[in-house]
């Protein structure tokens, strides 16, 4: 998070990476998984270019046993639509792209014309604070550090998302003309951070897309479409609510002119998400989604999905730790090498779920 002073949160390197590394697994960084296929005799193997490369690529393969998917919720649906299509994974559940999330949300925001001199929104970690605006949608307010200016670009004038895109605009161009000058400092990107804040509003609704893979242009490319629940919203009412109570609060207490900000997607009705999630969700069996309750994907026994493309539903908040306890709970029942694997058999659901055995020591 862009903000954060260091040490301010833990990351993977200074976490289960660095603590995989000491206990000899090997980390091969820049490398782009191309190809993830299941071999005839049992196990997967793995192809890889250099990352971001045009010419000498330097592919490599490597087989393993067990292959756990972790590239994040489009990195990982990626993988898994183009192999189930090229045929190197061909078992893959046809509900893989379904109950695709983006915890209903909306960035919003507010900002002074001006840096307060009563208030340091810049000073201190990027998000410590939220509150509740109804039962189902809860806010944090994200801060910047300084010469962070450039979320800044992503603000603009709020405008009323029950509205066709016309009228949209139309207020949008009403508010600016109206004040020309004012509209100028507010979309000013100097000193944005110390000015501003964004509002980051989710929620638990059900709502959902689903993506497939679609041939346009000659290419072939994940696309969206109305899933699962009510229609995503391209704008949230009570995102507007709130933004308005931030701006109200930063004036008063800042005693600067601010005003409450939406941002350019939803001008044009189109979602924003921080947190895509789902399409690979936990389930019952395969006609339901794409892994079983440890994360093992439905049809291909030895490979995984253990990232936010597992989780079935918009949790309303940052989502980190609930992925963090997933994969905990998961991982936990792996057998450890030499014991028995006391997991029910892939694809089948009986016997109770076995109590997760406490770390080996170090």
């Amino acid at each position: 998070m862009v903000g954060c002073r260091v040490g301010a949160k833990n990351t993977l390197m200074k976490n289960y990476l660095a603590l995989a590394e000491r206990r000899g697994a090997v980390i091969e960084p820049l490398r782009t998984v191309t190809e993830v296929r299941e071999l005839p005799n049992g196990g997967f193997s793995v192809t890889t270019r250099r990352s971001g490369s045009w010419f000498r690529r330097r592919p490599q393969t490597v087989t393993a046993r067990e292959v756990v998917l972790a590239a994040g919720t489009w990195g990982t649906q990626q993988l898994l639509h183009r192999m189930k299509a090229a045929g190197a994974l061909p078992h893959v559940s046809d509900a893989v792209g379904r109950l695709t999330r983006t915890n209903s949300e909306a960035l919003d925001g507010a900002v002074a014309v001006q840096v307060p001199e009563r208030v340091e929104l810049a000073r201190g970690v990027a998000i410590t604070t939220s509150f509740h605006v109804d039962d189902r949608t809860h806010v944090e307010n994200v801060r910047y550090g300084p010469g962070s200016n450039l979320m800044g670009a992503l603000a603009t004038v709020l405008v009323p998302g029950d509205r066709a895109l016309p009228g949209r605009l139309v207020a949008l161009v009403g508010q600016v003309l109206r004040r020309p000058a004012r509209a100028l400092r507010l979309a000013s990107l100097r000193r944005w951070s110390e000015r501003g804040m964004i509002a980051l509003v989710m929620q638990t609704a059900d709502n959902s897309l689903t993506l497939s893979l679609r041939r346009r242009f000659g290419r072939t490319r994940l696309t969206s479409a109305q899933g699962h629940g009510a229609p995503n919203p391209s704008h949230l009412p009570e995102a507007h609510r709130a933004a308005r109570a931030i701006a109200a609060r930063l004036e008063r207490e800042g005693g600067v002119p601010a005003e409450a900000r939406g941002s350019w997607p939803e001008v044009f009705g189109i979602p924003l998400t921080a947190h895509f999630l789902g399409g690979a969700v936990i389930s019952g069996s395969p006609e339901e989604g794409v892994v079983d309750e440890y994360q093992r994907v439905w049809g291909h026994p030895g490979l995984h999905v253990v990232d936010g493309a597992a989780v079935p539903a918009n949790p309303g908040v940052n989502p980190s730790l609930t992925i963090t306890a997933l994969a905990e709970h998961a991982l936990s029942h792996w057998p450890r090498r030499g014991e028995p694997d006391a997991r029910p058999a892939p694809g089948t659901t009986q016997g109770a779920t076995p109590t997760a055995r406490p770390p080996a020591e170090t």
